[in-house]
């Protein structure tokens, strides 16, 4: 369906909604041209456009004014104590300049009120580890019903979440908003501009343990977001998880009785107590199945997928697909027959050769870790198995303590070739040696040597080989797929 074209505000009234006084301007400003967009990056600033100069630890985006204006800019957002605002004004007349104190909260401001403008029905996904794959999930099931909007690649952050909304078309029914964070305080900035009507939680894990220190302060920055919800309200989350099974209801009877949030637990153990769960799992040669149930309705869900932790990623999914009107749980579960992982998440390569390529390289954390493994050994069969694996970062002092945690794991399932990269996996080989891997099945890249392991890895593999390629982001060990996807592939 073709969206029609969007529209922001008049230069007018940018004032009003950052609660402003506009600098002195020379007439040459048309107070009635309509802004055609917002934006924070010159290389992607188009006419029209709003400039909005944030300042980071690396970058000052007041250096790039006057590009900004030069590529089309009509109004520009700056910081009063870092902008030169007599001479902004002399030398850009025909430019709007709006001097705030704070200019990412300005951003977020202009992105709350380009929500309310549009207003369609929020639903934000949060979590420590499926939320991108939930996020696109619930997509999938609302789109054959609603115009929906979703947030793009990783753009669930402070500057992110702003940049998605801008991008919302006018007629958006439905924004499914991903959020991520870093540290405490920051998803509670993204449901404060959101203000969300469902929440979705998917889990409590091991992931910025080095910014939060524990667990516990991991679960409640991620139960941040339940104070940015509208009235009325549904937090639906993952009541299999310990933290999110005792911190959701606290967190919940805490708030004002006028808000009346309503909870919606989920379960993939088919608790006997919970009105929305997964049951009969089974494997499948195309992924793996189940039976989802909401109350008296029940729907078989045939995932295309690896890992039995995306039944929980799809309950969810369905759980606050559902709740919106005229969604189903058979065709909402019939909608995903044919869902494709997102990039970098068990992303299923079938290779010419005959063999598999997982990349769940995207990120890593020792939960996240210990599913990838999990899904490669169910699957692995008589397959040659070779394991791929990076770093997991931000993990803090307990770092090597869960390297080497994995390293147990992988004992467990005894690969038949195990190559690490990056400084940190070392602690997973010293593990799996003690545990019992034969030492010949070893290799290790400290320097994350790509082409090195890649060659490496050429002349180990068999024909049928089942491969897993996983570790944190900052190792980019798509440098390690993709020439293993090509040579692999050069082997039909």
């Amino acid at each position: 369906m073709k969206h029609q074209q969007n529209h922001f505000w008049k230069i007018g009234e940018l004032a009003d909604i950052l609660k402003v006084q506009p600098l002195p301007v020379c007439h040459e400003v048309d107070f009635a041209q309509e802004i055609t967009g917002i934006t924070t990056d010159t290389r992607k600033l188009n006419p029209g456009e709003l400039f909005v100069a944030l300042s980071g630890d690396t970058f000052d985006g007041h250096d790039f004014i006057a590009s900004a204006i030069s590529q089309g800019a009509t109004a520009v957002v700056v910081n009063r104590a870092e902008a030169d605002l007599a001479g902004l004004v002399q030398r850009y007349p025909k430019t709007l300049f709006l001097a705030v104190t704070d200019t990412l909260k300005a951003l977020a401001d202009l992105a709350r009120a380009r929500l309310l403008k549009i207003n369609p029905v929020v639903i934000a996904v949060t979590g420590s580890n499926g939320k991108t794959t939930t996020k696109e999930m619930l997509a999938q099931i609302l789109e054959p019903l609603y115009r929906v909007n979703k947030t793009a690649g990783n753009f669930n952050n402070r500057i992110g979440l702003p940049l998605t909304i801008f991008a919302m078309a006018d007629d958006c029914q439905v924004a499914v908003l991903e959020m991520g964070m870093n540290e405490p305080g920051e998803i509670a900035a993204l449901s404060a501009i959101a203000r969300p009507d469902y929440a979705v939680i998917t889990n409590v894990g091991q992931a910025h343990l080095q910014g939060l220190g524990s667990l516990e302060a991991i679960g409640r920055a991620k139960c941040e977001v339940i104070g940015g919800l509208k009235e009325n309200a549904t937090v639906i989350y993952n009541s299999d998880d310990s933290y999110l099974a005792r911190l959701v209801p606290e967190i919940v009877a805490s708030c004002p009785a006028e808000s009346r949030l309503k909870l919606l637990p989920v379960s993939w153990h088919g608790a006997a107590a919970v009105d929305v769960k997964a049951s009969e799992i089974w494997l499948t040669p195309e992924g793996i199945s189940f039976v989802f149930t909401k109350g008296l309705a029940k729907a078989t869900v045939k995932l295309p997928c690896w890992g039995r932790h995306n039944v929980m990623n799809a309950v969810l999914a369905l759980a606050a697909g559902t709740c919106l009107a005229g969604v189903f749980p058979v065709p909402a579960a019939n909608s995903l027959t044919n869902f494709k992982m997102p990039a970098g998440r068990l992303e299923r390569y079938e290779l010419g050769n005959g063999g598999v390529l997982l990349h769940d390289a995207y990120n890593a954390n020792p939960d996240s870790m210990a599913a990838a493994l999990t899904a490669v050994a169910e699957r692995r069969g008589k397959r040659f198995l070779a394991l791929v694996l990076g770093d997991m970062n931000e993990l803090g002092d307990a770092s090597e303590t869960l390297h080497r945690q994995v390293g147990e794991k992988v004992a467990e399932i005894r690969p038949d070739l195990l190559v690490l990269l990056g400084s940190l996996a070392g602690a997973i080989a010293d593990s799996a040696r003690a545990c019992g891997l034969p030492g010949e099945r070893v290799a290790q890249f400290p320097d994350a040597a790509y082409e090195a392991a890649v060659n490496f890895l050429k002349t180990r593999l068999t024909g049928n080989a089942l491969i897993l390629v996983k570790g944190s982001r900052s190792l980019a060990l798509e440098k390690i797929v993709i020439p293993l996807v090509a040579y692999c592939e050069a082997q039909k």
